[in-house]
């Protein structure tokens, strides 16, 4: 019993252990943390720019400094994509490379609706884009979460009981 537990501990406790075999829902909150580094990243990339060079062309006198904001939105959000798997990668989401993948091909949806969106709604859009890293991300984790083994399905199912009809 107690060389069981010791396994048991090691397997939860160690620190270079990729989350495949841990909880899925600390995998997708790990993910929804990729998803808001990414969009603060550039936002704080848009608002030092403004600070550092306020006489910029990207300034006007009735649109602020909103020129760096759409052209961090330009570069940014392919910067974002392929800094995603590195961030991933580090925070031990696994497996991390589909992962990415899948998050990028959910963010260029999103991200189309949201530019449909924004004769609409600009603030609608707006937030829609910021927050579609916390969309992408934890769903790609769901969806590209490791398979039980089958065997080990059968097993667990083989072990259920059936409750009695008395």
């Amino acid at each position: 019993m107690a060389k069981c537990d010791a396994d048991r501990s090691a397997l939860f406790t160690r620190s270079d252990e990729p989350l495949t075999h841990g909880k899925p829902g600390r995998r997708i909150a790990l993910a929804g943390v990729v998803g808001i580094i990414l969009p603060v990243g550039l936002l704080a990339w848009a608002a030092s720019m403004a600070i550092l060079f306020p006489d910029s062309p990207q300034c006007g006198e009735y649109t602020g400094c909103f020129g760096y904001v759409v052209q961090a939105w330009e570069i940014g959000r392919w910067v974002a994509i392929v800094l995603a798997w590195p961030i991933l990668y580090l925070l031990r989401v696994r497996p991390s490379w589909p992962v990415a993948v899948l998050a990028a091909l959910f963010l260029v949806v999103i991200w189309q609706f949201a530019e449909a969106l924004l004769p609409v709604s600009l603030s609608g859009a707006f937030i829609l884009i910021v927050f579609s890293g916390m969309i992408a991300y934890p769903a790609a984790a769901w969806l590209a979460r490791p398979r039980v083994p089958s065997r080990s399905t059968v097993e667990a199912t083989a072990q259920l009981k059936l409750p009695d009809d008395s």
